[in-house]
């Protein structure tokens, strides 16, 4: 079967439905690291949410070029199509910048997670930036308990 390339019009509709995506990332000492991320598409640009602490943000920090794939497949594999888009990854620490970002996922997953942080978001959005530290105890222990899950 031979490989066929998307028009663009069928890559942004493609990374607009997708529901999850797969940052890469190069670790400190250049090792790659891939995550799984949900994510929202619009204007040519990809942005997710995350913790501001973890392996993730620290690759970010580091070394802001970015892989980001997002896939589909049949489930026998005999079909398949996916997007790579190669970039720099822009950290948004600025409340009020992300709203916007945080309304558009909020969208796509409908999520009260996300709603939840939206809302925090605008709360606090004129007196100061909210760290992870300043999460609820809840979400700190549901964090952790995934970190430990991955080992």
């Amino acid at each position: 079967m031979s490989a066929e390339e998307m028009t663009p019009k069928e890559v942004e509709q493609f990374l607009s439905c997708a529901r999850v995506g797969h940052l890469g990332l190069s670790l400190k000492d250049g090792s790659p690291y891939v995550v799984p991320v949900g994510y929202a598409y619009t204007d040519g640009k990809i942005f997710f949410h995350t913790c501001n602490k973890g392996l993730k943000m620290n690759a970010l920090r580091q070394n802001a070029n970015v892989c980001f794939e997002v896939d589909e497949t049949l489930s026998d594999a005999s079909m398949f199509k996916s997007v790579i888009v190669f970039g720099k990854a822009e950290i948004i620490s600025d409340k009020a910048k992300m709203i916007p970002y945080l309304q558009k996922l909020i969208d796509k997953y409908r999520s009260r997670k996300l709603r939840r942080l939206y809302e925090q978001a605008r709360k606090k959005q004129r007196k100061r930036i909210t760290s992870s530290e300043n999460l609820p105890n809840n979400a700190k222990q549901n964090h952790k308990q995934k970190m430990e899950m991955k080992g």
